[in-house]
């Protein structure tokens, strides 16, 4: 039996690093420090991120985590998909945009990522060179500077090698008031029921192309959730075959949260005939975001 063995890792960076502005030069070069060396550490094939921001200077430099990431982990191939930015949803209450009109910068944006040693492939020929796709699951009516207001999107890519994986990145919503110590009920439920209707776009995108057919798909992310919520629970009910990558050290990957809420997926299971997952702690870790990094080792059947 053939297979295909690939490390896949998921880390929201954000951990205060929104913005290269918000810190001293010092814990700045202390935070990418740490991260870099991170990154090299997971040694991870494929690296899912969320929450990665860059700005475009006043002489058109772009200043961005990703290239100190890409060199760090010695990945020749990466797609940075935008969720906000000044170009397109300039809001005044946001600081970091108001913080770049008086700096004279171009542009400000935050997205997701992914980096790949693989070359990326077309979602419908695999075996040839393609771009990811970066698709809404969210957009609100109007865009008012804060976390509730965040659009949301998935980013969607295929590895270039047998079996042809598909990967996807996400970050779901989380509410301003849902979290203790003043958590209002009522934020609860909407948060709840706004992560449940980003899950269910997602199972309309690839239900069809993908788990109709049985591909192979990697879902991972920073989804707001523990594993008991029901949009997870929706995501593996709705989708028989798919299955959370427990880690064996299983416990919380951010402090809010006395379990994890950053995950890994992976569908259908009988593709997978082996895995070990962890959620990698330490001072690394902690001095490079407030998420902890998941880092899943999978074993895919090719045939």
């Amino acid at each position: 039996m053939s297979t295909l063995d690939l490390r896949i890792a998921t880390l929201n960076v954000a951990g205060g690093i929104k913005t290269y502005e918000s810190f001293s030069h010092n814990t700045q070069e202390s935070r990418h420090s740490a991260m870099e060396m991170l990154v090299s550490r997971l040694d991870a094939d494929v690296l899912c991120l969320q929450e990665v921001t860059q700005y475009i200077d006043a002489d058109g430099s772009t200043h961005s985590l990703l290239d100190g990431i890409g060199h760090a982990g010695k990945y020749d191939y990466s797609f940075y998909g935008k969720t906000i930015s000044m170009e397109t949803d300039m809001q005044v209450k946001k600081d970091e945009m108001v913080r770049g009109v008086f700096k004279d910068w171009w542009n400000w944006s935050k997205g997701n990522a992914i980096h790949a040693r693989k070359p990326f492939a077309r979602l419908s020929d695999p075996t040839r060179p393609g771009l990811p796709r970066n698709i809404p699951i969210f957009r609100p009516s109007a865009y008012e500077g804060n976390r509730d207001t965040d659009p949301r999107y998935v980013l969607l890519t295929r590895l270039k090698e047998a079996p042809f994986p598909f990967v996807s990145t996400l970050h779901l919503t989380t509410l301003v008031g849902e979290r203790a110590p003043n958590a209002n009920p009522q934020k609860i439920k909407e948060a709840e029921h706004m992560r449940f209707e980003q899950v269910s776009r997602f199972l309309d995108l690839v239900r069809i192309y993908i788990l109709e057919k049985s591909e192979p798909l990697i879902l991972a992310g920073d989804f707001n959730a523990m594993e008991d919520e029901r949009c997870l629970r929706y995501l593996m009910d709705a989708a028989p075959g798919f299955i959370r990558l427990e880690p064996e050290n299983d416990g919380p990957t951010h402090p809010a949260h006395p379990k994890a809420v950053d995950h890994i997926f992976f569908f259908p299971e009988e593709r997978l005939t082996d895995y070990a997952c962890r959620i990698e702690t330490g001072d690394l870790s902690q001095r490079a975001s407030d998420h902890l990094p998941v880092v899943a080792d999978l074993r895919i059947i090719k045939d």
